[in-house]
């Protein structure tokens, strides 16, 4: 009885330690959720993959020049090409490879900066980046 009562106690003991979120835990992950990227503006790949997304941004723009889906003709305040300045902050999620969600600062030719919100996924197995979106923010939050 005295063995049984022992090993009741323990597993009791085990499963709240289990299900207690511990003290140190800043944040809850969810499985296949959005996560935040801390230290971006020290964040060397962060930055790089930045600099990735305005290049494929800028030569996207310059071969859809005729055509309808350029960002320059929907919102002709966007002016081509775009220079990277940094990325100001960054989520990941985990999907079949990595997807990338950035807020781009860059400076235009004029010498105006805007913001842009970009969209990167990564399969490294397949050496694969592609650029899924990159979107002029209405109104920039830092």
């Amino acid at each position: 009885m005295l063995k049984v009562s022992l090993r009741l106690s323990l597993l009791g003991f085990l499963l709240i330690a289990v299900v207690t979120p511990s003290a140190n835990a800043r944040q809850s992950v969810v499985l296949g959720g959005k996560s935040d990227i801390s230290n971006v503006q020290t964040n060397m790949e962060i930055q790089e993959l930045g600099r990735y997304c305005v290049e494929q941004f800028n030569l996207q723009e310059q071969s859809e020049q005729g055509n309808v889906a350029s960002i320059a003709k929907t919102d002709p305040a966007v002016l081509n090409p775009l220079k990277f300045s940094r990325v100001v902050s960054a989520q990941k999620q985990v999907v079949a490879g990595t997807k990338y969600y950035l807020r781009i600062e860059v400076s235009q030719p004029d010498g105006t900066t805007r913001m842009f919100d970009s969209v990167l996924v990564i399969q490294p197995w397949l050496h694969s980046r592609k650029l899924l979106g990159f979107t002029p923010v209405a109104s920039p939050v830092y």
